[in-house]
């Protein structure tokens, strides 16, 4: 009788460990979202860029996804036409989806700390105005790069805050565009942990 009973112990405690490291592989895995505000400029312009950004955490370690942003203000530039002898104005929009990863340096309950970079595939568009007359409306492709410190502070369960100080450069090296859009980032975002909301 007793070596049943401790054959039955020990597949209780074999059952019991096994739950405790499903349960274990599980967290180890999360879903990460996150509204992602940049300030930069074009030109000496600034412009506000917004993003989200959808993907998966591993453990304490990473975080890795895709991304999308835009220009919220497009950036208008005038000048004087020597040649033609008139006003000019270029209407500057931009926008581009990105791989991003995140090594994380540092995370407690409420701060964390990472080194992220954003690689991305991105489209500029040039709008030329010629005495309120549409001259040329150009497209063009663009690689990006963008590489970045941030801190992020969680307030609530469901939302933190984030900052953090960066720049973005061109992988794509064509010297007109790289004055254009080779700039320093500001990063100011809001994040949700939409994990509360399934846990809930």
């Amino acid at each position: 009788m007793r070596k049943y009973q401790r054959q039955l112990l020990v597949l209780l405690l074999l059952s019991t460990f096994t739950v405790f490291s499903q349960e274990e592989e599980v967290k180890k895995w999360k879903f990460s979202f996150q509204l992602d505000n940049r300030f930069s400029s074009i030109r000496g312009k600034e412009v506000t860029v917004f993003g989200v950004k959808v993907g998966m955490q591993y453990k304490k370690l990473t975080r890795f996804g895709v991304g999308s942003s835009f220009i919220v203000n497009p950036v208008y530039i005038y000048y004087f036409n020597k040649k033609l002898k008139a006003e000019e104005t270029n209407k500057i929009s931009f926008w581009y989806f990105s791989l991003f990863n995140d090594w994380i340096i540092f995370k407690n309950k409420k701060w964390e700390c990472f080194a992220t970079e954003q690689i991305g595939f991105g489209r500029p568009n040039f709008t030329k105005e010629v005495n309120s007359d549409i001259v040329s409306d150009v497209d063009v492709n663009l690689y990006i790069n963008e590489i970045s410190g941030q801190v992020n502070y969680k307030l609530t369960k469901w939302i933190g805050l984030g900052a953090g100080f960066g720049h973005r450069n061109l992988l794509n090296k064509k010297s007109a565009l790289n004055t254009t859009f080779d700039a320093p980032i500001y990063i100011a975002k809001i994040i949700i942990y939409p994990e509360t909301f399934f846990n809930n």
